[in-house]
């Protein structure tokens, strides 16, 4: 079998990333948000650690909802994620 160049996988590839886009509501940059936002909480991540991850645009689907729903509501929902996680595992997280 010959090897095939990294970027030009066979066209029956089935492995092969296919990206399509989704019709949604507005409310669906907030479950987002504060799908990201849980998640990284229950990991132990900081309330600044998850703020930055939202600004940055390493994170594109993060960093859209940053610029969808605006700095203060992203604020808001980090800060809901991670005071529940705080309350939750008796005040311990990561930085």
């Amino acid at each position: 079998m010959d090897a095939m160049p990294y970027d030009d996988p066979h066209p029956e590839d089935p492995n092969e990333l296919v990206g399509v886009g989704l019709p949604a509501d507005p409310g669906s940059w907030e479950e987002m948000g504060y799908t990201f936002a849980e998640e990284f909480a229950a990991l132990g991540r900081s309330e600044a650690w998850i703020l930055r991850m939202f600004r940055s645009r390493g994170f594109a689907a993060a960093h859209e909802v940053l610029r969808q729903l605006g700095e203060d509501r992203v604020r808001s929902i980090v800060k809901e994620a991670v005071d529940f996680r705080i309350r939750v595992r008796g005040g311990k997280q990561h930085v």
